[in-house]
């Protein structure tokens, strides 16, 4: 295994790992039913500085470009109908097969973005 498919997997088990917590929290809500990338992003990663939250392509689209150097917030991709098409080795335990799926998405902040014209 390359050390970039080593650095996914790792990213993968950490958010998996995160969405174990997710849910948890998911089970004891009684009104409100939430997915757990809702979870993860309003519970996990919004805090005063972090409102807003979008796919590099997505700010681009808003007019906003993501900081040089800035590391991505994790949530769950849509699910694949295979993973034939993916790079990653095999999966290693049955949680790794469960979510093998489901490939990861990057999501940036509104703390990590700015104007186009602005220079770091």
């Amino acid at each position: 295994m390359t050390e970039k498919q080593e650095e996914h997997q790792a990213k993968k088990r950490a958010l998996i790992a995160l969405s174990k917590l997710a849910k948890a929290i998911q089970e004891n809500e009684e009104e409100e039913e939430r997915n757990i990338n809702s979870i993860l992003i309003e519970d996990f990663y919004t805090d005063p500085e972090n409102q807003e939250f979008n796919t590099f392509h997505e700010w681009i689209k808003k007019g906003k470009r993501v900081k040089k150097g800035e590391k991505a917030f994790l949530v769950w991709g849509r699910k694949r109908k295979s993973n034939q098409d993916q790079p990653t080795a095999e999966p290693k335990t049955e949680e790794e097969k469960k979510f093998s799926f489901y490939p990861l998405c990057y999501l940036f902040s509104n703390a990590q973005v700015q104007d186009p014209n602005v220079k770091e």
